[in-house]
């Protein structure tokens, strides 16, 4: 039954294509919706994706329109960028669930290229936004992307932690490596997120999640909504869990043990005590 599978998974990739607003950009979508769907260890799959996803570049930049919410939104993807690449698939497939209310604040903690405050912002056009993002190659790409949808945005050029400091990058390989606070490496600025009143807050932190998130619960800053990516789940995530849970949050996603990353939602009402 395998061309049934096949066929199963070619018509749910056609399915987030029609968010697409051409012909062209419908197929784009489906495109970086299959790309993001392969996993690591299809290569030939993810190679021919990507090789005809980098195709549709023009002047160095992949520009796909979409409808979102009530809103046509441009995306714009540095060409040749497998990571803009598969978080553009995972807009196409709305990785992450907006609240069901209306937020008066947006803080896009990792804001990388701009695509989730793409998303947020045609959602939620009146609420404020904040994008946190400490690498320069990716805010040059977030304010263009936020330029070319008009979108009122307070840029924050650093990155988040539990207070206030200077991390250091260490690369192990050419795409990986670590973070901490001993030098040398290349330096980071941090900062604790300022967390307003009926808050959606987003984080795709590599790991720094289990500093931030901590502190603001201690500090009692809590936003509403949480859209976040875990890493090392399986290592550092129920432990996190147990922690919103102890706070009021109720939470739901893959929360399967033996998990590395999984993508999940929190959520507290304001009545709700710790």
């Amino acid at each position: 039954m395998r061309w049934w599978r096949t066929a199963r998974t070619l018509y749910s990739l056609w399915s987030y294509a029609w968010s697409g607003v051409t012909w062209r950009d419908k197929w784009l979508a489906f495109l970086l919706a299959g790309l993001v769907s392969m996993g690591e260890h299809r290569v030939r799959a993810r190679s021919w994706f990507f090789n005809r996803i980098n195709a549709c570049a023009r002047e160095g930049q992949v520009h796909l329109r979409l409808r979102i919410g009530r809103r046509i939104c441009t995306v714009a993807m540095r060409q040749g960028d497998r990571e803009d690449f598969l978080i553009g698939g995972e807009l196409v497939k709305r990785a992450y669930a907006p609240p069901p209310f209306t937020p008066r604040q947006i803080v896009d903690g990792g804001a990388n290229i701009g695509l989730f405050a793409i998303y947020a912002s045609a959602l939620f056009p009146e609420a404020k936004l904040v994008c946190y993002e400490p690498d320069e190659k990716n805010l040059a790409q977030l304010r263009y992307n936020l330029a070319i949808n008009q979108i009122a945005a307070e840029v924050q050029p650093v990155g988040l932690w539990s207070r206030e400091t200077t991390l250091y990058y260490h690369p192990v390989v050419s795409c990986g490596g670590y973070i901490d606070e001993t030098p040398p490496g290349i330096p980071i600025p941090c900062v604790v997120p300022q967390i307003g009143p009926d808050c959606w807050l987003k984080l795709d932190i590599e790991s720094s999640e289990y500093e931030v998130l901590p502190r603001l619960l201690a500090d009692g800053a809590y936003p509403r909504w949480i859209s976040m990516e875990l890493h090392a789940f399986a290592e550092r995530g129920p432990e996190l869990l147990r922690l919103l849970e102890a706070h009021g949050y109720r939470v739901r996603g893959d929360v399967s043990p033996e998990l590395w990353l999984t993508t999940i939602e929190a959520w507290r009402e304001p009545s709700d005590g710790p």
